[in-house]
Order: structure tokens, then C-alpha cells, then sequence
């Protein structure tokens, strides 16, 4: 018999499921294209990530590409809201609202009604990855 290989060890390592969805309400049919595209765009950048070996130069731990993948997925297209600045205000002006949590540590980071920032789902990230590293707060709440 023929010795296995890394993978083949252990099948479900590397194995991983991506999911996206563009967003709650009406799409107009004449955009399914678009949206379609936008929607293969974050499925191929989270999995480039994802499929990365552990312990690669360019990967990160498991739970903090697991937070990169999403985040990754996350970014501003004209299709959609995400990163143009979901709705605007009462005074017209755009606020991003973003959250992302990691299942298995129940790390999650999230901000609200935040001007002026592109991609709040990275300061959210950002956030959740900091309590997943337990850096020294002396004793107070981290950040959310």
C-alpha cells in the first residue's frame, strides 16, 4: 500500500462551505447578472483564503482566516449597499453599520452608524480579532 498524503489523511481539514447572500428586499431581475457576479467575486476571494495551507507565510491562524475570509468576502461594490454606505440618514449623510462574530471562540466585534469609513466590516474585524488574542485591558470591557 502507497503512502497518503497530508490530505488524504485527513480529508475534512481543509475542507470548507462559503456562503453569500447581497442583501434583505426587492432586486430588480435586470441586475441578476451584476449581482450574480458580485456574489462569485466574494465566494472566490473568502475561498482563496480559506484554501490556503495552515501555517503558509501568507495564512493566519484558523480562526483569524476564518474572520479574514469573511471580511474579505465583505467589500463595497456598486451593485450592492456594502461599503457604498448602506442607507442614508435623515440628513443624507452615509453610516456604516457591520458585525462579524467566530462561532467557536464567541469572539465578535461590531460597529454602528460609523461615518466616513469604506469597509466597516474590517474595523469590526479588527475588534473580534483583539479579543481572540486577549490583549491586556486591565480589567475593563474590550471594545465592540
Amino acid at each position: 500500500m502507497e503512502g497518503k498524503g497530508e490530505e488524504e489523511k485527513n480529508p475534512r481539514e481543509n475542507r470548507f462551505f462559503v456562503a453569500v447572500h447581497v442583501g434583505a428586499g426587492f432586486h430588480s431581475p435586470s441586475n441578476e447578472k451584476a449581482l450574480k457576479s458580485v456574489m462569485n467575486r466574494a465566494c472566490l476571494a473568502a475561498a482563496s483564503l480559506l484554501s490556503q495551507k495552515p501555517g503558509s507565510s501568507s495564512s493566519s491562524s484558523y480562526p483569524h482566516r476564518c474572520l479574514d475570509a469573511v471580511s474579505a468576502a465583505i467589500q463595497d461594490d456598486p451593485c450592492t449597499n456594502a461599503g457604498r454606505g448602506s442607507n442614508l440618514t435623515e440628513d443624507g449623510n452615509v453610516e456604516c453599520d457591520a458585525s462579524i462574530m467566530d462561532a467557536n471562540s464567541g469572539a465578535f466585534g461590531g460597529v454602528g452608524a460609523v461615518p466616513g469609513v469604506r469597509n466597516a466590516i474590517k474595523i469590526a474585524t479588527c475588534l473580534a480579532k483583539e479579543q481572540m488574542i486577549g490583549s491586556s485591558l486591565l480589567g475593563r470591557l474590550p471594545p465592540m
